[in-house]
C-alpha cells in the first residue's frame, strides 16, 4: 500500500506552509520499503521519501514525509536519478 495519503493541502492544515514548503525542498532518497523495492525484487514501482520536523497545530513536535513513487524500469535505465520527474504522491504526519 502507498503511503502519504494527505494531499497538500491537508499537510498545510497540519504543519503549514513552512514546513510543506522546506520537505517540498528537500532531496529524497530510497526507502527500501518492502513492495516497493523495484525491479531488484519484481516490483513496478520504487519509493522515494524525504522528511523534515515540523510543529503541528496543536503544538506537538512531528516529522512531515513526502512520499514520491518512480516505474522501477525508468529508476534501473536512468544512470542519474536527475533525469527522472520528480512528483509528490502525497504526504503523512507523524
Amino acid at each position: 500500500m502507498k503511503k502519504g495519503t494527505l494531499t497538500r493541502e491537508q499537510a498545510i492544515e497540519i504543519v503549514g506552509i513552512d514546513a510543506v514548503a522546506k520537505v517540498e525542498d528537500e532531496s529524497c532518497d530510497y526507502t527500501n520499503r518492502v513492495g516497493y523495492n523495484g525491479s531488484c525484487q519484481g516490483d513496478e514501482e520504487v519509493e522515494f521519501a524525504d522528511s523534515v520536523k515540523a510543529e503541528d497545530k496543536d503544538g506537538n513536535d512531528v516529522h512531515l514525509i513526502a512520499y514520491y513513487y518512480q516505474d522501477a524500469e525508468k529508476v534501473d535505465a536512468e544512470e542519474s536519478l536527475d533525469g527522472l520527474v520528480w512528483t509528490i504522491h502525497g504526504y503523512e504526519v507523524v
